[in-house]
């Protein structure tokens, strides 16, 4: 389901990202949520039937910023290599420079709402599963090991949320000399 976008959306969104990642799904009601959005709850209401719609689509909203910012800025006429290692880095630093997006996905991941609709996952446009599409792609193209692209993803996906974890932890940030280091490991372990 593609949403379209209102100022007012995008204030609910704001607002639910922010009281989930301080005080998570239970703790955040569609009126603590309203409130700190500076809108009637009927108004909630009105773009989402329900709490679980409005986190589903939250989910869905932070994919589509994620993929956009991630992938944007490679240049499709690199080699598969090239785009796939930049694809990776573009992660780390999305996720580091959007540690609120980061931790809603951590804890969707793990919740029940991410069971709900995580056999729809794969099966999504490609525009919202444009990682996905980009892996299978390496695959087709022998540039990856034919593997279940979850899988692939889970080589890729979890390297990259191992780090920023320790990283947040640690309140430091990625260094470039770890970034290709680690990269490379995942390219050695799934290239074919």
């Amino acid at each position: 389901m593609n949403i379209q976008l209102t100022d007012k959306k995008v204030q609910i969104f704001h607002s639910t990202l922010k009281l989930i990642n301080i005080h998570g799904f239970h703790g955040s009601p569609m009126s603590k949520i309203a409130k700190d959005a500076d809108v009637a709850v009927g108004s909630i209401y009105h773009y989402f039937p329900s709490k679980e719609d409005l986190i589903i689509e939250l989910y869905w909203y932070c994919k589509e910023i994620l993929n956009k910012e991630v992938f944007s800025t490679v240049d499709n006429t690199l080699p598969y290599e090239a785009q796939f290692k930049m694809i990776w880095k573009n992660l780390i630093q999305y996720y580091t420079k959007n540690t609120d997006h980061f931790s809603f996905l951590e804890q969707f991941y793990g919740s029940p709402f991410y069971e709900g609709i995580r056999t729809n996952v794969f099966k999504q446009k490609t525009e919202r599963n444009v990682l996905v599409s980009f892996l299978q792609e390496g695959i087709k193209d022998k540039q990856l090991k034919d593997l279940n692209v979850r899988l692939l993803i889970s080589a890729y996906l979890g390297v990259a949320i191992s780090l920023v974890r320790g990283c947040l932890y640690e309140k430091t940030k990625p260094q470039e000399d770890e970034l290709n280091t680690m990269v490379d490991i995942i390219w050695n372990g799934v290239k074919l």
